[in-house]
């Protein structure tokens, strides 16, 4: 026999033929609904008549409408208001409604970043002091 050459190479392996990926099972079944038990029927849901509207009575129309609170305008025009004035108001007012005490006092704190050194609030403001304080401001005209 011959001996192998020095510039030979050794034959090269072939690589074994890939073996194609098992089918998936198939998905489970779903489970039937379970059959329900005999018994008493379903109730049967029958219609209503529409009753009659009920026409106004005189109570109703005898109701008095809520005040409307008058707020002082200057020519009904939005102003300024000053923080310590609604301050002071505020204070005088305490004690008749706890909840609502501690309601200004939260809303004083706010408006107070909003104030000039004077303690003047920009004209912006009108609508949220009317509303906020407006029987406090009656009151005190």
């Amino acid at each position: 026999m011959s001996e192998p050459l020095a510039d030979e190479h050794p034959p090269t392996p072939v690589p074994e033929p890939e073996q194609p990926a098992p089918d998936p099972a198939p998905p489970a079944p779903d489970p039937e609904p379970p059959t329900p038990e005999p018994g008493d029927p379903p109730p049967q849901l029958r219609a209503l008549a529409q009753p009659e509207p009920e026409l106004e009575t005189e109570s109703a129309s005898a109701q008095v409408p809520d005040p409307v609170i008058q707020l002082p305008l200057r020519g009904g025009e939005p102003r300024e208001w000053n923080v310590w004035e609604l301050e002071r108001l505020a204070r005088e007012a305490e004690s008749r409604d706890p909840a609502r005490d501690e309601e200004l006092a939260f809303l004083l704190l706010e408006l107070r970043q909003f104030a000039n050194a004077d303690g003047q609030l920009p004209v912006g403001f009108d609508p949220v002091v009317r509303e906020s304080f407006g029987d406090l401001l009656y009151s005190a005209v």
